[in-house]
């Protein structure tokens, strides 16, 4: 079977009418005639022309997608990346299932907690149940402590699948997860300072009732952008240039 390098295999991006090759794990493919890769993109976001091991390892499906290509070659790369230990690698290849699910899993319980206190908070506004801001107390709370393994699975999955790339989508989500982490913190110091912050406001409105009120709805557009950037890392709206 013919043999590409990086370099050899670039030349076949699907661009200027020419054909449509991606590496994966050593084998070259032929997604020429593939209807998900007719401009030479996939997705908007996998380029063709290069090695893409990585890259589908953080990809929504798995590997089955290929067997439906033609293998015309085989990949070699004296510079392949080392990071992954032997140890690790294996338990990748054992459960393939970490190289790309546990942030997903992780980070969604974290954002609908949030959302979800936000949400509470205006129930108790509205109709002034004790149980609703009691509720609102917990979600955040519990959004906090989720954060923590969401945070650290996304550190993984970081390094893992995109080499620490700082794209502007990651950088927002970082940002974001920040400041709605210190949003959290924030409003557990009031409230466990003040059990009665916000739960008076009916009856006893002071300045931090206002400033616990804004910090709690913040949470919701907080963890939305955080939401959104992760969307576009998966599945970006915008077309690769």
């Amino acid at each position: 079977m013919k043999e590409f390098n990086e370099s050899s295999l670039k030349k076949f991006n699907g661009k200027d009418e020419k054909k449509v090759y991606i590496a994966y794990k050593g084998k070259v493919y032929d997604a020429t005639n593939s209807k998900f890769w007719k401009t030479g993109t996939h997705m908007n976001i996998h380029n063709s022309g290069k090695d893409l091991t990585s890259e589908i390892f953080a990809a929504p499906h798995n590997e089955s997608m290929l067997e439906r290509l033609t293998i015309i070659g085989v990949y070699k790369d004296p510079s392949q990346d080392q990071r992954i230990p032997n140890w690790l690698n294996n338990i990748l290849e054992t459960h393939p299932t970490l190289k790309r699910h546990p942030h997903p899993i992780s980070v969604h319980l974290p954002l609908a907690y949030m959302m979800g206190s936000s949400l509470f908070a205006l129930l108790f506004l509205i109709f002034g149940y004790k149980s609703f801001e009691t509720t609102s107390f917990y979600l955040f709370v519990a959004g906090l402590i989720f954060s923590i393994p969401a945070i650290l699975t996304g550190l993984f999955t970081w390094w893992l699948n995109y080499r620490l790339i700082p794209s502007i989508h990651i950088k927002l989500k970082i940002l974001f997860t920040i400041l709605v982490d210190l949003d959290a913190l924030a409003l557990l110091y009031m409230r466990v300072r003040e059990p009665t912050v916000f739960s008076s406001i009916h009856t006893n409105v002071h300045c931090l009732t206002y400033i616990y009120l804004i910090l709690i709805l913040l949470l919701t557009p907080l963890t939305a952008v955080i939401g959104y950037n992760g969307g576009e890392l998966a599945f970006p709206t915008k077309k690769s240039k």
